[in-house]
């Protein structure tokens, strides 16, 4: 009979404690975080590959607990989220021309990984117009839920890009990324 009762007592307090994780889960108020902009200096490429590549990576020290923290008073933690998902992100050239703008690049892609989850994912594709443009708004609606990367501190991105047309010059590059957490 004691048996009994201490394994109920260890059952019921893993409902109670899995119970709590959700309770705290729905009350969370989901809310937008503004990633630090990324820039890509992206060189002259006078040839157009026949397949994509690499156009640069980069690495930030992000620390979502303590955004998650500061944005809800202390109540919440990261392990109080249920998903994040990329909501919003801009691609701006700075420094474009007529000649050399976004219009050179048929697409785009960045992916992710980080400390805690080293397998890289897409966390959004673009496919860019071929006429003039010099910033472009990427259609987020099928973005891949990313919790399980933010959960790490170093953030690590990287962009392909497959060319339209050669470049002439570098183009500054910038990635403006928010991201909703519920």
């Amino acid at each position: 009979m004691k048996k009994f009762s201490l394994i109920l007592s260890m059952a019921t307090m893993a409902v109670f404690s899995m119970s709590c994780n959700k309770l705290a889960q729905s009350f969370l108020p989901g809310f937008d975080v503004k990633v630090p902009d990324m820039q890509v200096i992206i060189p002259s490429i006078p040839i157009v590959p026949s397949n994509e590549m690499e156009l640069g990576s980069f690495t930030l020290h992000f620390n979502l607990d303590s955004t998650i923290k500061a944005n809800t008073n202390n109540v919440f933690n990261i392990n109080s989220v249920a998903s994040m998902k990329v909501s919003q992100m801009l691609v701006t050239v700075s420094n474009g021309s007529s000649a050399n703008n976004l219009s050179n690049f048929e697409s785009a892609r960045l992916l992710i990984s980080s400390n805690a989850n080293s397998s890289e994912t897409a966390l959004a594709s673009f496919a860019f117009p071929s006429t003039e443009t010099y910033s472009f708004n990427a259609n987020t609606d099928n973005a891949p839920d990313i919790l399980g990367y933010y959960k790490g501190t170093e953030i690590t991105y990287k962009l392909f890009g497959k060319l339209r047309k050669p470049t002439t010059a570098s183009l500054n590059l910038a990635l403006s990324v928010t991201i909703r957490v519920n």
